[in-house]
């Protein structure tokens, strides 16, 4: 199995961030690889994106700490979110594990315009933006 992980630094608490991650209704609206999301069942969707569809099983999770997914009909086998809080910053890194090994590169990039995209909403919104009129564009 290989794994991948990428970090980003982003001005705010780790509240906001974890309960921005863990609402699968605001996904859609911030992260650029997800295109469209569909519960399917208390923590289980159908996620659409530039990288392919999977279903989409939250397995586990601490509040404020970290969240993991697990994926089925996709590359990718699981991921997720560690969060650490280095006031006034919070640290995320978000990490992905696969099988082929040829696609190292591709969800490299998926994960940096992920967390660039999470940055991006969270500064909207901490500047006091109003998140009906966001654009992930």
């Amino acid at each position: 199995m290989s794994k991948i992980a990428r970090n980003i630094e982003i001005n705010t608490n780790l509240e906001k961030i974890y309960n921005i991650l863990t609402d699968g209704k605001q996904t859609v609206k911030w992260n650029p690889i997800v295109n469209e999301i569909t519960l399917l069942e208390e923590h289980k969707y159908l996620l659409k994106s530039t990288i392919g569809d999977m279903i989409i099983n939250k397995i586990e999770s601490v509040k404020d700490v970290y969240v993991k997914w697990r994926m089925e009909q996709s590359d990718m086998r699981s991921m997720g979110y560690i969060l650490e809080e280095k006031l006034p910053i919070s640290k995320v890194e978000l990490w992905v594990e696969f099988e082929d090994k040829k696609l190292k590169k591709q969800f490299k990039e998926a994960a940096d315009l992920t967390l660039e995209g999470l940055k991006k909403y969270i500064e909207f919104i901490e500047a006091g933006g109003n998140i009906i009129e966001y654009s992930k564009q």
